[in-house]
């Protein structure tokens, strides 16, 4: 018997979501960093074992938009939470407090009828005494607007403790089928779109609070060639987008070393990922409306 599904990751920003795709793929198909709203669109990371194919769902951090950028973003959360088998609610065990965002979260999954897991992760960072008192206080939350969770796991993703219970407990809710994916497939993304992130993952761990949640990163070239010593190297261009001209300055650096450091540092992630050397030129170009239009938004736009 064999079982195959679709299951949605939810969370506020930071809960451990892309962390936990990375984990159980084997691979960074997911960027993260210690900063809110790094996922932008839904990241799916594929698992096939001998009983069943778990399509796992990254969706970003929910959030109050405040432009179209983050209208999609959360249309994307929306559109998993509707259009899966189960649903995986992690909470970060050292931010347990249900806050309005939290309660939103949960009234939202609640009205979509599916199963729901509790995760609690990061249970490594607290005392184990504390666990059964976040599991009362979001049981009684669900329960009072009438949902419920179908389990309840805690889990340390850093620490790979508790995800192969998670797994037993996720394949009891996935439908009998046939593989969806290649056995093979890890990902749905490109490697394009891998290297897009894997520069603006780079842009928000060394740039300051406001400039890299206002960039947009897009690859004009992908080329793979051979050298003259006949080895194999992509020419990759890059185009870092942002919204303010003084952001462009802050981007680029005094005699352009933060962009070197962006470079030098997705560079050394890309060649990991595609195991073959890499040329790559970056640009930054100031698009001030980039996050209200559309042209800009497509990827975004197209993966809900």
């Amino acid at each position: 018997m064999f079982k195959v599904g679709y299951i949605t990751i939810v969370g506020k920003p930071n809960a451990g979501k892309s962390t936990f795709i990375n984990k159980v793929v084997g691979y960074k198909v997911a960027i993260t960093t210690p900063k809110p709203q790094t996922t932008r669109f839904n990241i799916k990371g594929i698992i096939t074992t001998d009983t069943s194919q778990m399509i796992l769902i990254d969706t970003p951090g929910v959030h109050i938009p405040k432009d179209k950028l983050g209208e999609y973003m959360m249309k994307n959360v929306t559109s998993a939470i509707n259009s899966v088998d189960c649903i995986i609610y992690m909470v970060d065990a050292t931010k347990p407090k249900i806050d309005e965002a939290s309660e939103n979260i949960i009234k939202n999954i609640v009205s979509s009828n599916k199963n729901i897991i509790l995760c609690i992760n990061k249970i490594d960072k607290i005392e184990k005494s504390k666990i059964l008192k976040i599991i009362s206080t979001y049981t009684s939350y669900i329960n009072s607007i009438g949902g419920n969770f179908c389990e309840v796991v805690p889990v340390s993703v850093y620490k790979n403790d508790g995800i192969d219970i998670l797994f037993r407990c996720i394949e009891k809710y996935l439908p009998e089928g046939e593989m969806i994916y290649s056995e093979d497939d890890i990902t749905d993304i490109t490697e394009r779109e891998i290297v897009e992130e894997l520069i603006r993952e780079k842009a928000l761990n060394n740039l300051e609070e406001e400039v890299p949640h206002g960039i947009k990163v897009e690859v004009e070239k992908f080329k793979k060639r051979k050298n003259k010593d006949k080895q194999a190297v992509y020419d990759i261009d890059v185009n870092i987008i942002c919204k303010k001209n003084s952001h462009k300055k802050i981007i680029i650096g005094k005699d352009g070393l933060m962009l070197k450091k962006i470079g030098s540092e997705a560079r050394k992630d890309i060649e990991n990922m595609l195991d073959d050397k890499v040329n790559l030129k970056l640009w930054v170009k100031v698009r001030k409306d980039w996050q209200d239009n559309d042209n800009y938004l497509g990827n975004i736009k197209n993966k809900i």
